[in-house]
């Protein structure tokens, strides 16, 4: 009995069949240029098997299909769109594709899955083939190809993604470079939009700024390259989709707005710890194509050292406004009643936080001047909302140290509690600003807290020409030298706020430690947030 494979191999296709087949290995071994391959491999493909459209689909980062390449035998019938729901299918089925999906153009179609080690690659596709239904020497050729594409596809995802790594190190670089170099603000954000326009290669870019007094969106940074325009509707679009980015906490992307000029944007809000600074705007991608997921992850990443630097150059205008005017404010009237005479201190019980980098001189003495202090406001801008947002006011910054004052009991907790949160997040932060510093060539630093509630005296303290609201008292000393026996990354808390905590903190008992002008004292090593449940 005559075997399939006999029938194929003396078959009159055997010849082309084989030529398909040098063409695939050929494909695989051309160093991944695969989209100079891949047309001429599928027009092959569809006139062996006399089908009008044949596509590859590949997975992006985000596992969401795009087309790889397709070949047409004539007119189009089928979208991009309604090719990429028929490779979704054939991925879910993991099984392939045979009967025909409800759309219009679709007469029959055979699909499969390109998967590798449980890996969803893409999906080959045939659609409507000239000659009846799809058959047995149909799947069995459709079977051995993608049995050869699944090895093109996973070294195609992997470049892809090795090529976004590197381009990502080299913008992040190159933009760490123009924040330390720069002497002008503006010129600096218009040298940053550029880097990124050439990185993704789109033809407008802005880097908006927010100005919170008057709700409105400022031009920051501004490219234009090519000649399309931008209408003024154009800008009122750009503008209402920047708000809405802003209200939604997330990047937005979208395609051919109607009656405009922009045929694809790419908006990324830029927030410090839930204070909008600004958003990066792209629009026009200069191929034609929209913009990726690739495109996506890129700007993310490059906007986190943007508004950094935006916070850093607007002397912490903006911060300084939320804690003049909702932190300040809130606790003056908290404890002082709302008094007009605010020169009159009170005695009450807070919480005080002090948190020194360790090692920071010697970490920055090859440092220029101008680095070493750029280093430290990018961590003092990454730590500070930490402590407004946990109810917290900044007291004041002494050299790499800072000293923080929490006093209300709020619905989250007591102020004490508010201040080891507060701690502990400031320790995940650095630890994220660190892996961002590792990738622009710069050192790392570890800091030490202590913690520690007692009573002080709490007003405005000073000279007739400069008053500072501010605590003073032996427990603001205590606190002070409690930070000192911290390690690098280590909190350390007295027992006055272990006491307060009521388990909801884990923390091992430690000392005794000879503290100057104290005695011998026990303090409490903070290992973590206590469980939930068990």
């Amino acid at each position: 009995m005559e075997s399939k494979w006999d029938r194929i191999s003396s078959s009159p296709e055997a010849a082309a069949l084989l030529k398909l087949f040098l063409r695939i290995d050929e494909l695989c071994d051309h160093e991944g240029k695969v989209n100079e391959f891949l047309p001429s491999l599928l027009h092959q493909l569809a006139q062996i098997l006399d089908v009008q459209t044949i596509a590859v689909t590949i997975n992006d980062a985000d596992q969401q299909q795009r087309i790889l390449g397709r070949y047409d035998r004539g007119e189009i019938e089928l979208s991009d769109d309604e090719l990429i729901a028929i490779g979704i299918r054939a991925l879910e089925s993991r099984k392939g594709l045979t009967e025909a999906p409800e759309f219009p153009s679709v007469r029959n179609v055979l699909a499969v899955p390109i998967i590798k080690t449980a890996k969803k690659l893409g999906a080959l596709l045939l659609v409507n083939k000239s000659s009846g239904d799809f058959g047995e020497y149909d799947r069995i050729v459709v079977t051995i190809v993608e049995t050869r594409l699944d090895d093109v596809l996973d070294e195609l995802i992997k470049r892809e993604e090795q090529r976004r790594i590197s381009l990502e190190n080299r913008v992040m670089k190159e933009i760490d470079k123009i924040r330390d170099e720069s002497t002008d603000h503006g010129e600096a954000l218009d040298q940053m939009i550029q880097t990124i326009l050439e990185s993704v290669g789109a033809q407008i870019g802005f880097i908006t700024l927010y100005d919170p007094e008057k709700d409105r969106h400022l031009p920051g940074g501004k490219i234009l390259r090519g000649t399309r325009p931008m209408s003024q509707d154009d800008y009122h679009r750009v503008g209402d989709l920047v708000r809405l980015s802003k209200e939604e906490h997330r990047t937005l992307i979208q395609e051919r707005l109607p009656d405009s000029e922009v045929d694809c944007i790419l908006v990324v809000p830029m927030f410090i710890t839930g204070l909008f600074l600004g958003s990066v705007v792209l629009i026009n991608k200069e191929n034609g194509n929209r913009f990726s997921e690739f495109d996506k992850q890129l700007v993310e990443s490059v906007t986190r050292l943007i508004d950094s630097f935006i916070f850093q150059e607007e002397k912490f205008k903006r911060l300084m406004v939320l804690i003049g005017r909702e932190a300040t404010r809130d606790v003056e009237e908290a404890l002082i009643g709302n008094r007009p005479d605010t020169a009159l201190g009170q005695r009450t019980t807070i919480t005080m936080l002090f948190a020194d980098i360790r090692n920071y001189s010697r970490t920055t003495k090859d440092m220029d001047p101008t680095t070493a202090v750029r280093m430290l406001n990018d961590y003092f801008n990454a730590i500070t909302p930490l402590i407004t947002s946990h109810h917290g006011i900044v007291d004041k910054y002494v050299g790499d140290e800072l000293v923080a004052l929490f006093t209300q009991t709020t619905a989250s907790g007591s102020h004490a509690f508010n201040a080891v949160e507060a701690a502990i997040n400031l320790q995940i932060e650095l630890k994220r600003l660190n892996r961002e510093w590792e990738l622009t060539g710069r050192p790392t630093i570890n800091v030490g807290v202590g913690i520690h509630t007692g009573e002080v005296v709490l007003g405005q303290i000073g000279s007739f020409d400069r008053k500072d609201y501010t605590a003073v008292g032996s427990n603001m000393n205590f606190a002070a030298r409690l930070q000192s026996i911290a390690g690098p990354g280590e909190i350390m808390i007295s027992e006055a706020t272990y006491v307060s905590l009521t388990g909801r903190i884990m923390a091992r008992r430690i000392g005794p430690f000879a503290i100057k002008g104290f005695g011998d004292v026990m303090a409490y090593r903070v290992e973590g947030r206590s469980p939930d449940h068990f």
